[in-house]
């Protein structure tokens, strides 16, 4: 049975692979047969799927000094992570530990499909560097590794089973973290689950609006957009692959857009700025999908900063339902709301700087160093915002029904 577990965790995984690496080398293989492109080899072509492969993990990939004509360029890294692509790739991973987390000998499992993960990636190192082009070792082969052992006992602890029953190792683990969540304090136990949700709630709007807002202006900014299509002289395979790259890319630009709601904004190259209060760039790359960038300021774009003010006071509001534990432990109005209001901020303050951090990165040498936003500027104003509205609207969410007799009576025997 041991060894059927293991074999399962291993096929689990190369599910995970083929639509990770394999999909990514039947493109490039096809473009190369089909194109013929000069100086390509069946080399590079697996040499490209690999370091496509390793970046959508988070491996940074290094070039070293070279020379362009007569144009000298410098030594760099290129450590955008694209999201579409990684989401694809975790989305896969958390499916596959879901399918494993009724089988009796989960941890066999998940040390065939780690196993089986960790192989793969050695094997890419070993073809994704060459003298111009390179990845660290230890970088390549670790990370993707760890992300992929993450979410796979992830996605078999928390995920709902595909089948009926679980495994023991399933129900141990999580009854550890049941209990450990019932061992917190009581001042924190009530307030995770309604801070949580809230919190979240308010990155969700932004993304929603900044999502809607890139639709509206790829479709208004369309000939824009063709003509910088046709400004690359691409075939029909080249803009198929280059569409296909900016699909991988759309959710950076979301969470990029989830910065420029807050106000912060974000920077394509050292020196540039898009903000609601002003768009300043200097020379970009001539990707269609630049072309959602606003240019220039009104007091309508401003008016998009309140976003945050509103949703954080929306979500408080919301949450009234998950507040009930809330109101029973804080028999003090003033300080359940400012509990509550300050937890949401810092939930959301949170996972916008994650955004932040991951949406951004560096795409060439000089001021190209420098693509998106500033991480911890981005949390910091989420958190101010968000901690504002939501500890008004908590006077209301989390107004204590009545006082806490148990622990009245606990202090009571104490004295």
């Amino acid at each position: 049975m041991r060894i059927r577990a293991f074999g399962q965790g291993a096929l689990e995984a190369s599910f995970v692979i083929a639509l990770g690496f394999v999909s990514v080398f039947l493109l490039n293989i096809t473009i190369w047969l089909v194109e013929q492109t000069q100086g390509s080899n069946f080399t590079t072509v697996l040499q490209t799927s690999s370091l496509i492969w390793l970046n959508a993990h988070g491996v940074p990939i290094h070039f070293a000094a070279s020379k362009l004509g007569s144009v000298s360029v410098p030594e760099y890294s290129f450590d955008l992570i694209p999201l579409g692509f990684s989401i694809l790739i975790g989305w896969a991973i958390y499916r596959a530990g879901r399918r494993l987390s009724s089988d009796q000998h989960l941890g066999v499992s998940w040390f065939g499909a780690i196993t089986s993960y960790a192989i793969l990636a050695l094997a890419v190192t070993g073809v994704a560097s060459s003298k111009k082009i390179f990845v660290e070792d230890w970088q390549a082969i670790f990370i993707p590794t760890a992300l992929f052992a993450f979410l796979l006992i992830l996605g078999s602890v928390i995920g709902a089973p595909r089948y009926e029953g679980e495994g023991e190792l399933r129900v141990k683990v999580s009854g550890f973290f049941t209990s450990l969540f019932e061992r917190l304090p009581w001042a924190i136990r009530p307030v995770l689950s309604p801070a949580f949700r809230a919190g979240t709630s308010v990155v969700l709007v932004l993304t929603t609006f900044s999502a809607i807002y890139i639709a509206i202006a790829l479709a208004w900014n369309w000939v824009e957009v063709i003509r910088l299509y046709q400004s690359m002289q691409l075939s029909l395979l080249g803009t198929i692959s280059v569409s296909m790259g900016q699909l991988a890319l759309l959710p950076n630009f979301i969470a990029l857009g989830d910065t420029w709601l807050t106000g912060v904004g974000f920077s394509i190259g050292q020196g540039s700025m898009v903000s609601p209060m002003g768009t300043e760039l200097g020379p970009v790359p001539a990707l269609p999908l630049l072309a959602v960038i606003p240019l220039g300021s009104s007091s309508l774009t401003i008016l998009f900063v309140i976003l945050p003010l509103l949703a954080g006071f929306a979500a408080t509001l919301l949450v009234k339902s998950h507040t009930a534990d809330l109101r029973f432990s804080y028999a003090s109005a003033t300080s359940a709301a400012l509990v509550l209001g300050i937890s949401i901020g810092l939930v959301a303050g949170l996972e916008m700087m994650l955004l932040a951090d991951f949406s951004g990165g560096s795409i060439g040498p000089g001021r190209m160093s420098t693509v998106g936003a500033t991480p911890w500027l981005v949390g910091l104003v989420t958190f101010a915002e968000v901690a504002v509205a939501s500890t008004l609207a908590a006077f209301f969410s989390a107004r204590p029904e009545a006082a806490d007799r148990e622990l009245i009576q606990k202090v009571r025997r104490v004295k």
